[in-house]
């Protein structure tokens, strides 16, 4: 029981860590990109959902787009469901993807079904919720998604996917030597996947940085 206890502590705390460290990122990396702007909170959400499992996405996303609302964010209860939205929709499915499948190829497959999901979710309530928040008819956000709002969240959701190719091997070798997770009996250190995922998330980082530069010159 106390065991149980002491796990269950160790996963509230390092959601509470993880949580806190995603509202610094959106706070302090926050990039404008035309009206739009771009922070990396929720790769950091779904490393630890990685980590916790799946259903302590939603949570995390919960807790953080809330805060973000009621500190620093200017765009009031449509931000926070649209924060909520990409990185519940992001961290939850790539999570789950990779719960039932905890292999190089299904981290793979989890974080671009990711980008996909979550660029259709986020297209969708740009369609319902921006033209209210704009004040603007719905037909003329309709004009704006095939050259600004698809590609932004394409690029958005590449670059979280590639900062969690990036930093979840050396974050979860971390904790685990720290003790602050468990050790797994198959676990190893870097290795030629790993030279493979950092491959493939510097030329995601790269398609999604022409992406932006392409929108702020266009």
């Amino acid at each position: 029981m106390k065991n149980n206890y002491s796990i269950l502590l160790k996963k509230i705390t390092g959601m509470a860590v993880f949580s806190a460290l995603a509202i610094v990122v959106a706070f302090v990396f926050r990039i404008p990109v035309l009206f739009l702007s771009f922070d990396a909170k929720d790769a950091i959400i779904t490393i630890a959902a990685f980590i916790y499992g799946p259903f302590t996405a939603p949570i995390m996303s919960l807790l953080v787009a809330f805060i973000e609302m009621i500190t620093f964010s200017d765009t009031g209860p449509y931000g926070f469901i649209m924060n909520f939205a990409s990185s519940a929709t992001f961290s939850l499915v790539s999570s789950l993807i990779y719960k039932y499948r905890r292999t190089f190829n299904g981290s793979l497959i989890g974080l671009y079904s990711a980008v996909v999901a979550v660029v259709a979710v986020m297209l969708g309530l740009n369609t319902l919720i921006t033209p209210a928040y704009l004040g603007v008819p719905t037909a003329e956000v309709v004009k704006l998604l095939p050259g600004i709002l698809l590609p932004f969240n394409l690029a958005k959701a590449l670059i979280n996917s590639a900062i969690v190719m990036l930093l979840y091997k050396p974050i979860i070798m971390s904790m685990r030597r720290a003790k602050l997770i468990d050790r797994n009996a198959n676990d190893v250190g870097f290795n030629r996947k790993s030279i493979y995922s950092i491959v493939i998330a510097s030329v995601t980082l790269v398609v999604a940085i022409v992406i932006f530069v392409i929108l702020k010159n266009s």
